[in-house]
């Protein structure tokens, strides 16, 4: 349930519920249902300056949980000069949304960006822009203990071609709480938690005009990773064929380098993507995904049909293979129906 209030603003309702059908014996007590209830206010300003969002979700299962709540608030200011924002996440550690992807419990996480913007009057630059982003996590049942931090500062310009070139410096520190590995490679050894780990890394993204019938963004970074170096580059391009096929691929490559005894690995990921419009009605969309990290091939096609305003049905076919021996890992078609209730 969504409700305009104000100007611009919005304030919405929501109720998610997911249940077992039977009391399957196979299941654990917790996992028989999972239900999420919130409240959101979307803030819009009249002139656009300020904009934000405050939330505030509770999640319920069959079993007791004492700390089952998420919140939080972040808010905007806009001007030609000017981007400062804040935005504050709280996670409890028994929050749970089944129907949803929650990446991390038991954080309480702030971040802080203060953008200065400037206009030369001549030149090929159409504004360029400093900003300092630095983002904090605490765990709450560690009596806030700090777990994480990413200080970023950054440079960005903006071409009179509508090309975008930015440099970001980044000083990080992950503290691991259990072992962890993080090349995915079978039998390598783990990186051992119980330890904080410091690493700054340098990173170069070009964007050019996305307006053309081509374009592409390339994006490469150096620097450290946890106690060793990670070399990264990827990017995207894009081409259209007018007026009704656009075609484009992502890719992703990581060389890490960890000191013995942990592994080194070469990490790629590819990402081609085919959209058609048949007409204002019907939309065709491909994508298909491989990474050798897991071996795994994955297909995503989907067919939509606008049969009135704001109101689809969705035809999704999922496909998932093992590269070796392409043998099929997860196949699922699901049919999704969305309407406009315009009351």
């Amino acid at each position: 349930l969504q409700q305009k209030v104000f100007d611009r603003s919005n304030i919405g309702f929501f109720f998610i519920n997911r249940e077992t059908f039977n009391d399957y014996d196979f299941l654990l007590e917790e996992d028989r249902f999972n239900r999420v209830v919130g409240i959101d206010y979307n803030l819009i300003s009249a002139t656009n300056i300020w904009d934000g969002k405050f939330y505030l979700h509770k999640s319920f299962e069959s079993s007791e949980t004492d700390d089952a709540w998420s919140a939080g608030a972040n808010i905007n200011y806009n001007t030609r000069d000017w981007n400062v924002f804040t935005d504050w996440v709280y996670v409890g550690e028994d929050f749970r949304s089944d129907l949803g992807f929650i990446r991390r419990t038991d954080i309480l996480k702030g971040a802080l960006g203060i953008e200065r913007l400037f206009w030369p009057e001549t030149g090929a630059i159409q504004n360029h822009s400093f900003r300092f982003f630095p983002i904090v996590t605490w765990s709450p049942i560690t009596d806030l203990f700090n777990s994480d931090y990413n200080i970023m500062s950054t440079w960005s310009a903006r071409f009179q071609d509508q090309s975008r070139l930015e440099v970001e410096f980044s000083n990080r520190f992950t503290y691991l709480f259990d072992d962890f590995e993080p090349t995915g490679r079978d039998n390598a050894v783990a990186l051992p938690g119980e330890q904080g780990y410091y690493y700054n890394s340098i990173e170069l993204e070009y964007s050019s005009d996305r307006r053309r019938l081509f374009s592409f963004g390339i994006e490469p970074s150096y620097g450290g990773f946890f106690n060793g170096k990670r070399y990264s580059i990827q990017g995207d391009m894009g081409l259209r064929i007018q007026p009704k096929i656009f075609i484009s691929m992502r890719f992703n490559y990581d060389h890490i380098e960890l000191p013995e005894p942990y592994a080194r690995a070469d990490i790629w990921l590819v990402s081609p993507k085919f959209d058609i419009t048949f007409n204002k009605q019907l939309f065709w969309s491909t994508l298909i995904q491989y990474t050798n990290q897991n071996d795994n091939l994955g297909i995503n096609s989907r067919l939509q049909w606008r049969f009135a305003p704001l109101s689809d049905l969705f035809l999704v076919y999922n496909d998932n293979y093992f590269v070796n021996s392409f043998m099929p890992k997860l196949r699922s078609i699901n049919l999704k129906l969305t309407y406009w209730l315009n009351i």
